[in-house]
């Protein structure tokens, strides 16, 4: 239960936060940020506005209340009651006016707004009926019922409403979002640096080995990026070494092969002789093989490939030596990458595709910014528990395919290498043709994808 429990957590965490570091910055910082905005904004109306409010307004009843009991006990004349009412407005900072012989009329109960419900609370100390005319954000008006008529007073807003807590509020808002604003522009460059530094790499393992790269952002972010400079030297120095070391390989070996083939045409022909000529001339084709596998690719410049004249090119070679091909392209599509290695990538796959079968269909469609090459043919197949062996170094499947008729176990190895040094990948299927299918996708180049 408790496994349970943890792997739901985990799930929702990943449903919630977002994917890229940029957005888990922003919510990690912007969320506290807010929550502790809101307690402050809490705090703050609790013990200041609230109180404040309830302060103002308790002084206003004080002085209506005033009033209100000298014009109830005054013999004056309404239109005296009228003068020193106007000059004890002026001195209280509200608008007073006498209505003589009129009466309140009934006034249906409804619900103060949040800023006059604490005017409207300290108002009930007043010893006279009254009521209070709500008009929010305004002034307010307030009718007292007094025994001669009603006593009328206009209330400024700023008698009874404090603009300290917008001040409050707008200095914390604009604080809040200049110091988000500056620590947002500062990730964004320190996300910018480990984003080239992922760039580089991808670029990297798709065999741009000099791709332009220099360490930047905080300290260790440039040391991961002086780590992958490091790294990319040795593999580079590795493989200029390895090459050096397989072309003297193949020098040392090929001068006793070569003797052993002249050695042979010298002796006479019998069925021994054939046999040997028949190993020696299989140990060259692993030579040439093992050494074409282990040079590796990426020495060629990359450009764009239409894709379409592409394979036509590659099935015009293939035609003209008999072989049943046909080629389905109903749209036009184009990569970026290096056309020799990709010639011999897709050669190696319709050459497996012709020797093994009788027809061969190729179909060319494009979906989701990706191109897919799907190659059918209708010979032997490989079952589906050995499709994962076949792109093994050296791994033939002897019940189809022998010293005569097959490789040296490389060409779906070389095909898969430069497939996915090209950003793609290559999976093996049933055919209809009940042989063998093969889908390559690569991504589509609307512009320069390696540089």
């Amino acid at each position: 239960m408790k496994k349970i429990s943890s792997l739901w957590v985990r799930s929702l965490k990943r449903k919630l936060l977002p994917n890229h570091l940029l957005g888990r910055f922003v919510a990690i910082s912007f969320l506290p940020l807010i929550s502790l905005e809101i307690a402050l904004g809490g705090f703050f109306y609790a013990r200041h506005w609230d109180a404040l409010s309830h302060r103002l307004a308790r002084d206003i009843s004080g002085e209506i209340q005033s009033v209100a009991e000298w014009v109830d006990m005054t013999n004056l004349s309404d239109s005296e009651i009228q003068k020193n009412l106007k000059r004890l407005g002026t001195n209280l900072a509200l608008e007073f006016s006498w209505k003589p012989n009129q009466f309140l009329p009934d006034q249906v109960k409804k619900r103060a707004s949040k800023m006059v419900k604490p005017l409207k609370s300290e108002l009930s100390g007043i010893h006279f009926p009254f009521q209070l005319h709500d008009s929010p954000y305004a002034e307010q008006t307030i009718s007292v019922q007094l025994k001669r008529g009603i006593l009328q007073v206009v209330v400024p807003r700023k008698r009874f409403f404090s603009s300290t807590v917008l001040v409050f509020l707008g200095l914390m808002i604009v604080s809040t979002l200049i110091c988000f604003g500056i620590a947002f522009l500062f990730m964004k460059n320190q996300v910018r640096s480990m984003v080239r530094l992922a760039k580089a790499a991808e670029m990297f393992g798709l065999g741009q080995m000099d791709y332009p790269f220099k360490p930047e952002g905080a300290t260790e972010v440039r040391q991961a990026g002086a780590s992958f400079l490091q790294m990319r030297s040795r593999i580079q120095r590795y493989l200029k070494e390895r090459t050096n070391m397989l072309a003297g390989v193949s020098h040392d070996l090929r001068t006793p092969l070569t003797r052993l083939k002249l050695q042979l045409e010298m002796l006479s022909q019998n069925t021994t002789t054939k046999d040997m000529q028949q190993d020696v001339a299989e140990m060259d084709q692993m030579l040439n093989g093992y050494l074409t596998f282990a040079r590796g690719e990426g020495r060629e410049e990359s450009s764009f490939v239409e894709m379409s004249p592409f394979l036509n090119s590659l099935i015009d070679k293939f035609k003209k030596t008999g072989h049943d091909i046909e080629l389905h392209a109903k749209t036009e599509a184009r990569i970026y990458g290096r056309p020799t290695d990709l010639s011999r990538a897709f050669g190696n796959i319709i050459n497996n595709a012709t020797r093994y079968g009788t027809k061969t269909q190729i179909q060319l469609q494009k979906k989701q910014g990706m191109i897919h090459v799907i190659i059918d043919d209708n010979g032997p197949g490989i079952p589906a528990k050995k499709r994962i062996d076949v792109f093994k170094p050296f791994y033939r499947l002897d019940s189809a395919r022998n010293s005569q008729t097959g490789g040296v176990g490389l060409g779906l190895t070389i095909a898969r290498d430069t497939i996915l040094s090209h950003g793609g990948e290559i999976r093996l299927e049933t055919s209809p043709l009940k042989g063998l299918r093969v889908i390559i996708s690569l991504p589509e180049s609307q512009s320069k994808a390696l540089k």
